[in-house]
């Protein structure tokens, strides 16, 4: 099971990556929308439907839940940011 977890690395880093590319490009293009919880959100959603299903695969097989609990916590909080983000930039513009 040691190779899930390689999984669950590579595709946050894959949406990490796919998140800054994005960022890169409106920067380059000249289009500063400030709309960086877009970039959270699709980390956070990832984030936390990964630590469920590592919930699930844990509870069924060997493997410590305490990966699950992590990602779930986290993708959690990163909503949390997320919201918090939102209405900030959408009360300022």
């Amino acid at each position: 099971m040691d190779w899930l977890l390689w999984v669950v690395r590579a595709v946050l880093i894959v949406v990490g990556i796919i998140m800054v590319i994005g960022v890169l490009k409106r920067k380059k293009e000249g289009i500063h929308q400030g709309q960086y919880y877009i970039g959270i959100f699709g980390i956070a959603i990832t984030t936390f439907i990964l630590g469920i299903i590592l919930l699930i695969v844990s509870s069924i097989t060997d493997l410590s839940s305490f990966y699950g609990l992590y990602l779930t916590a986290v993708g959690a909080i990163a909503v949390i940011i997320g919201l918090v983000a939102r209405n900030i930039w959408k009360k300022h513009h």
